[in-house]
């Protein structure tokens, strides 16, 4: 298992998290469609290409990024091309006649709004939509025998683009025709949503959490000390590093959040010191590591903590996010009541908490992530 940090690993270098994969096929076969709720850097785009690259017979999962779609007929042009250049779901509807001709037809049907910029058409007065024939696609075929599961990643990161593009009104109708397509799509037709941005928190800003309470949650939490351990351990058996006792362990309790990014990051650091001296992992090993995680040579994986609050919020409300995550980062820990007497600080530290920044633990905000929290105090502003 390659050690791998700040691109998606895949195959033998992903960590099967089998709790998580048995949760999301559960409920596939409950026929459920699901939002999964996680923060940055918790692994989610990694459980999608996994479940891609690796489907339970009868299933085809079909990976699409929606993060620069702008919008309504950008978002169904790009999944219905994306549907139609899978391999997988060719390979499945192959085994139904039936379900063969309705994806042809969708094909051909998709090829004329493609065209019909450089072709007159007589017979129609209003040109074919995307959204149009996506949702005849989801009505009308037939998927007897088998799913085909739509993994559609950074969909709240799309919203948010239409919002600011086109108004609250059009974010408010992508939402309502996203909706309208799960409800009319054949039993066997389902999608999977998720990003690092609070889908929830977004709907709720538009008054519009009707349209998304269909969907079913599933949580990514952090790896647990088990899960931990073993994942640190094949990391570092996979380059021959040797560690003291307890050195693992203590790497573990000093990263505290357990999301696979930080243990990758702090294992790559650990290799390269091993490496350079020849010696086991000792804890003062670990130590000296865990310092160096923060310092500006991984600005390139933290800044994007920093600078995604100017472009998800507006000028004020990021002004307060930094301005609460500076506090937090300084004093070690804020409380609840102290915070909430700034104005507008209930949304933001709801956004906070979703996105990874930080818990609340006690009636206490904590940073979620040690290495987050010095990194911050070095270099974020205040």
């Amino acid at each position: 298992m390659k050690n791998i940090v700040g691109q998606i690993p895949r195959g033998g270098n992903f960590y099967q998290r089998d709790r998580i994969i048995h949760r999301i096929y559960r409920r596939l076969e409950a026929g459920s469609h699901i939002f999964i709720s996680a923060p940055r850097r918790a692994g989610k785009t990694s459980i999608m290409r996994f479940l891609e690259d690796s489907p339970q017979q009868g299933y085809a999962f079909l990976y699409i990024s929606v993060e620069d779609v702008e919008s309504l007929e950008e978002y169904f042009e790009t999944l219905s091309l994306e549907l139609l250049g899978s391999k997988a779901v060719s390979s499945l509807v192959k085994v139904s006649e039936k379900a063969q001709g309705f994806l042809d037809e969708f094909a051909k049907r998709i090829k004329k709004i493609r065209l019909w910029s450089v072709e007159v058409e007589t017979l129609q007065d209003e040109p074919p939509t995307y959204s149009e024939e996506f949702e005849r696609l989801m009505r009308d075929m037939d998927t007897s025998g088998f799913a085909i599961v739509l993994l559609i990643d950074e969909f709240p990161v799309a919203l948010e683009r239409i919002a600011k593009t086109h108004g609250n009104e059009a974010a408010v109708e992508f939402l309502h025709a996203n909706r309208t397509i799960r409800q009319r799509a054949k039993p066997g037709i389902q999608f999977v949503y998720t990003g690092s941005i609070g889908l929830p928190n977004i709907a709720r800003q538009l008054d519009a959490t009707a349209t998304i309470n269909d969907l079913n949650v599933v949580e990514v939490p952090p790896l647990t000390q088990e899960e931990g351990l073993e994942f640190t351990q094949k990391l570092l058996d996979a380059y021959q590093v040797s560690c003291a006792a307890g050195a693992i362990v203590h790497m573990l309790r000093s990263i505290d959040w357990l999301m696979p990014f930080f243990i990758q990051l702090v294992v790559q650091m650990l290799i390269d010191e091993f490496e350079l001296h020849g010696r086991p992992i000792t804890t003062e090993t670990v130590d000296l590591v865990l310092e160096k995680a923060s310092n500006h040579r991984n600005n390139i994986y933290f800044e994007n903590y920093y600078s995604r609050l100017d472009k998800s919020l507006p000028k004020e409300e990021a002004g307060l996010a930094k301005q609460i995550l500076s506090r937090i980062a300084e004093e070690g820990e804020v409380s609840n009541d102290s915070l909430r007497e700034l104005s507008g600080a209930a949304r933001i530290l709801e956004i906070l908490e979703f996105d990874g920044y930080i818990h609340l633990r006690a009636e206490a905000y904590r940073f979620n992530s040690p290495i987050l929290q010095r990194w911050w105090v070095k270099y974020a502003d205040g």
